[in-house]
């Protein structure tokens, strides 16, 4: 982290000297570029030699959206002797965007939004379940996917429910989530045993960021998350309105998992005084 603030405070460095260092081979060099990338989302080194690349290689303005909102993110926004230059770098921002943006977001089909995007690059969906397990390699390929929000509205429609029904089983088995560090599953209609296959899936190691908010979750899908290993890495998780009560409440506030978390919301569930003494103990301001 320390690091990481002195290439903040630091500005942007100059990358044709790191260009040998991450030389890609011949395979093709823009592909090999991305993969480097997208092997590495945290690491703005590949991205900053591939805005080179691009400036020498026919595409100046795409590196040059790179290199400027790789910029903006290592700013400190407080920073006031830094204003000025904020404001013309996100005015730069918004020309190349007005200028490219359909372009750079054709490949994600419509589900990309431009607020999706993140050091230059596509980095969260909006997108149907299905979708997401028909084109998610090719998306992962081409972009340093980490966020997604799933919509389960291509399901098979019930009529003695009145909505439309969806199997989540092949999308919780897929090693495409292995990638993402936030995973929006609110409003998708999931049960326990939906939770439960999520929260066996073998690697959930770059998850910071689980919502789950306004579904069916209750005491055994709150058990099933406070016992997975998996989820050690979590940073924030979202059961509010899941109708868990006391008993999954205690498996939260007792999970050896959970100890990271730096938000819990779990409002709006049947949970006694008592027993949310027990998470306030546990998580203090991180419960909401």
């Amino acid at each position: 982290m320390a690091n990481r603030e002195r290439e903040r405070a630091g500005g942007i460095r100059d990358t044709r000297s790191l260009t040998l260092a991450v030389r890609p081979s011949l395979m093709t060099e823009h592909d090999t570029f991305l993969k480097m990338i997208c092997a590495n989302p945290d690491d703005d080194t590949a991205r900053l030699v591939f805005a080179d690349w691009l400036a020498e290689n026919g595409d100046p303005g795409r590196g040059e959206y790179i290199r400027v909102e790789v910029e903006l993110f290592r700013r400190d926004a407080d920073d006031e002797a830094a204003a000025a230059r904020r404001q013309a770098l996100f005015a730069r921002r918004a020309e190349l965007l007005k200028a490219h943006k359909q372009r750079w977001l054709e490949p994600s089909l419509g589900y990309a939004r431009e607020s999706g995007f993140e050091r230059g690059f596509v980095q969260a969906l909006e997108v149907p379940t299905r979708e997401f397990l028909t084109h998610g390699r090719r998306w992962a390929a081409m972009t340093p996917l980490t966020r997604v929000r799933f919509r389960a509205a291509d399901g098979v429609w019930d009529p003695i429910v009145g909505a439309y029904l969806w199997n989540p089983e092949e999308l919780f088995a897929s090693p495409l989530l292995s990638g993402l560090a936030v995973i929006d599953l609110e409003r998708n209609r999931l049960t326990a045993a939906d939770v439960e296959l999520l929260a066996r899936h073998p690697d959930l190691s770059r998850l910071r960021e689980l919502r789950l908010g306004w579904n069916d979750v209750r005491n055994d899908g709150a058990a099933a998350l406070a016992g997975s290993a998996r989820l050690a890495g979590l940073e924030s998780l979202d059961l509010v309105n899941n109708r868990i009560s006391d008993a999954g409440a205690r498996a939260i506030a007792q999970s050896p998992h959970l100890g990271g978390l730096k938000e819990l919301r779990i409002t709006r569930n049947p949970i006694r005084k008592r027993t949310w003494s027990l998470l306030e103990e546990r998580f203090g301001f991180a419960l909401m």
